[in-house]
């Protein structure tokens, strides 16, 4: 991994959209690290040589759901400070408010925003956090 480039730890379990995401994070900068799975990125966040300078969640995973996921982040101390921007097909405001209340720095609903916006939501977020 480049050391000056951000790092984004995109959690996304359709194939197809976590490789575009990927490369149009990579297009803009960033280094990706990519899961299919909310199980496989928290296993995975265990093991990485540096965290991540943000997270791209998927809401809606296979194996568990973006709030569970949020909780499960929350719980350990070196994760709980990762900037997380939760990417979903709900437009629900309870949705939303209760990621953003688990500490997401940003809820989107993908038919809202062209997939470039999101990736400038998420390079604005990860560089308040270096601040």
């Amino acid at each position: 991994m480049d050391e000056g480039k951000p790092v984004v730890l995109v959690v996304e379990d359709e194939t197809l959209l976590l490789q575009a995401i990927a490369k149009k994070l990579e297009l803009a900068g960033m280094t990706t690290v990519t899961c299919v799975s909310g199980k496989q990125a928290l296993e995975y966040l265990g093991t990485l040589p540096r965290l991540p300078d943000g997270i791209w969640l998927d809401y809606y995973l296979k194996d568990i759901d973006g709030l569970e996921f949020m909780e499960e982040l929350k719980k350990n101390p070196a994760w709980a400070g990762i900037p997380v921007v939760v990417v979903t097909n709900s437009a629900s405001p309870e949705k939303a408010h209760r990621m953003l209340a688990l500490g997401a720095k940003s809820y989107m609903v993908k038919s809202d925003y062209k997939l470039e916006k999101v990736v400038e939501t998420m390079r604005e977020i990860i560089e308040e956090s270096r601040l």
